[in-house]
């Protein structure tokens, strides 16, 4: 039985890992920061589980995501074309 993710759940999950990783951040500081498991954070980066809007909501915030890139269509720049840290 093979596992669908829903396109807007892995677009999420793209940004937040394009995001943590272009600020030299690990799963484990992103997990304490927003108050989930290091497990449950992992589970949503990779796009297995769907976070609650209140935990959606901390890891934008802490992240600092610009709304920008979670707008339909919406790409994630190279390093070269913007500094997103």
């Amino acid at each position: 039985m093979s596992h669908q993710v829903d396109p807007i759940q892995r677009k999420f999950s793209d940004i937040i890992y394009h995001i943590r990783t272009s600020k030299n951040l690990t799963q484990a500081v992103v997990a304490e920061q927003v108050n989930i498991s290091k497990r449950w954070y992992q589970r949503i980066e990779k796009g297995e589980v769907k976070p609650s809007s209140a935990v959606t909501l901390r890891i934008i915030a802490f992240l600092k995501i610009d709304s920008k890139y979670l707008q339909e269509g919406a790409t994630l720049p190279t390093a070269e074309q913007e500094d997103i840290a």
